[in-house]
């Protein structure tokens, strides 16, 4: 099988980009194929011819290995007419978004921030005081300005901006006379950017503050789609082939620096997250000289303990150091199955998130002594019910290209003083960098309501996991090695037994009422 390898053009050629610049963009995605076969470079140039020639170049690592390249002719696609009679942009907005005064929401860390699209855009905090009064801290980004929006040419091609490594056509919305900035003294200001982005429905990608009390909220909504000018162009990967002219095979075509990089990410983490079970009975196995038949499959069966991810892979996750085979493997046998919680919390309080189980908030005295609340159990009959309530906000929420965030609800918690019902926590995972590392987790828990929680945890390890997840946020997990079942169809494990757990699919009239009341 021929090496493959996605690295950027302009690192690893970039001395020869006067020679053939009108093929280098960013837009053009490229991909890199070592070889050892001549044959499949066609009619290979002399040495004298090479250096002259734009469509091939010689090259020599620092180890003194030889490659020829072939660059790929790059053919410009022609900008096709297209006809389009249907509403513009801004109209597609206002019919449907600002007619239905609909909004959208992002929970960041410490804010929350509500687009009404049509109306305005705002960003708030609730605390809970001792007496149970909420107080709110509140400032509006803007105000929407149909005015400046109407005066805006939607004749034009319109412009495109870098959003997650693509090249996304936007429509712009203004909005004017927010909250008087306290560093500027003029009122606040925001441009609402809107992207197409198919079957996502008005979700908030990002915040951010270009300037003092000046913000940029991109919108994701799949209204856009149907103005052929903001969809998406499909890209296209682009081939360099290069012959190494010293390997003997394939597998040593690569150049041993990247080979040995190659090797290093394969074995990296499996060393950090693995614990060879072997190891422990090295010894006695040489002592002995020879395995029997008992003891081998003993060994056998402790190195293949633990489950891996089953089901569909629906989207293909985005490359993160999180993604190693290695990471995946100890996310979902101990983050997944609930072996290992999660624990946040500086103050008082503490909080225990065991994925697929409970939210705890707990406090530890000096003595050991452990004071504790039941937020929430996870009970997926009724998180389906709860799904089904709202489909667009709850369960598997999809991003750009891939599974973003799992909303699950908690219920059944101890019961609220003040309001006599059972506590809930709703529990939004994402698939986000947390603490700048690639591995690490962030958590935080918010009370909107009294004895109503949300509990945000983020972290990279639940990328790749993530895109196995159904329209419920139920992600399928099978014993390593086990047979794969028609009743193996939730992530989360007996806790007694270590089987998969079965999900209900009938339920009498005494349960739905129960579910019913419970949500």
């Amino acid at each position: 099988m021929k090496s493959q390898l996605r690295i950027s053009i302009l690192l690893l050629f970039s001395y020869f980009l006067s020679l053939c610049a009108e093929k280098i963009d960013d837009s053009i995605h490229y991909y890199i194929q070592f070889t050892n076969d001549l044959s499949i470079i066609k009619e290979p140039p002399t040495l004298e011819d090479s250096e002259s020639s734009d469509d091939y170049v010689r090259i020599m690592s620092k180890n003194n290995e030889q490659f020829l390249c072939k660059l790929p002719q790059i053919v410009p696609d022609e900008e096709k007419t297209v006809e389009y009679s249907g509403l513009t942009a801004g109209k597609l907005l206002e019919t449907i978004l600002y007619k239905e005064k609909l909004c959208s929401y992002l929970i960041d860390v410490y804010w929350t921030y509500q687009v009404c699209h049509g109306r305005y855009a705002i960003q708030f905090h609730e605390d809970k005081m001792l007496n149970g009064q909420i107080s709110r801290t509140e400032y509006y980004l803007g105000n929407f300005d149909a005015s400046l929006t109407a005066s805006t040419n939607e004749n034009i091609k319109p412009q495109t901006r870098r959003i997650e490594n693509e090249d996304y056509p936007y429509y712009s919305v203004s909005y004017n006379h927010g909250t008087t900035c306290d560093v500027t003294g003029k009122p606040r200001t925001t441009d609402v950017v809107y992207i197409c982005v198919e079957k996502v429905q008005n979700k908030i990608l990002s915040v951010t503050e270009i300037s003092s009390c000046h913000y940029e909220i991109v919108i994701m909504t799949d209204l856009l789609c149907r103005h052929p000018e903001y969809r998406i162009s499909e890209k296209r990967n682009h081939k360099i082939l290069c012959w190494n002219q010293d390997a003997k095979n394939e597998k040593d075509a690569k150049p041993m620096s990247l080979q040995r990089l190659d090797d290093f990410h394969d074995t990296t983490f499996k060393r950090e997250f693995t614990i060879n079970e072997f190891e422990e009975h090295e010894e006695e196995v040489e002592e002995g000289g020879v395995l029997d038949e008992k003891e081998f499959q003993r060994l056998k069966e402790v190195q293949q303990t633990g489950f891996v991810l089953g089901g569909v892979k629906r989207f293909t996750a985005k490359d993160s150091l999180a993604n190693a085979p290695s990471v995946v493997q100890h996310t979902v046998n101990r983050i997944l199955t609930g072996e290992d919680c999660i624990i946040a919390g500086t103050g008082w309080w503490k909080y225990e998130f065991c994925y697929g189980k409970h939210v705890i908030q707990y406090h530890e005295d000096a003595n050991g002594q452990r004071s504790e609340i039941l937020l929430g159990s996870f009970d997926a009959v009724i998180h389906k019910e709860w799904v089904k309530l709202d489909s667009k906000n709850r369960g598997a929420i999809k991003g750009t290209q891939q599974i973003m965030q799992l909303n699950h609800i908690y219920s059944k918690g101890d019961i609220c003083d003040e309001t006599g019902a059972h506590r809930n926590v709703e529990v939004r995972v994402r698939c986000a960098t947390a603490d700048h590392s690639a591995l690490a987790f962030s958590m935080h828990l918010t009370e909107p309501k009294t004895c109503q929680y949300v509990l945000t945890i983020e972290s990279e390890r639940f990328c790749e996991p993530f895109q196995f997840a159904d329209d419920y946020g139920f992600i399928e997990i099978i014993p390593l090695g086990g047979l794969r079942t028609e009743t193996t169809t939730a992530v989360y494990t007996d806790e007694e037994d270590g089987v998969v757990a079965e999900e209900e699919e009938e339920h009498g009239d005494e349960d739905d009422a129960k579910i019913h009341e419970e949500l």
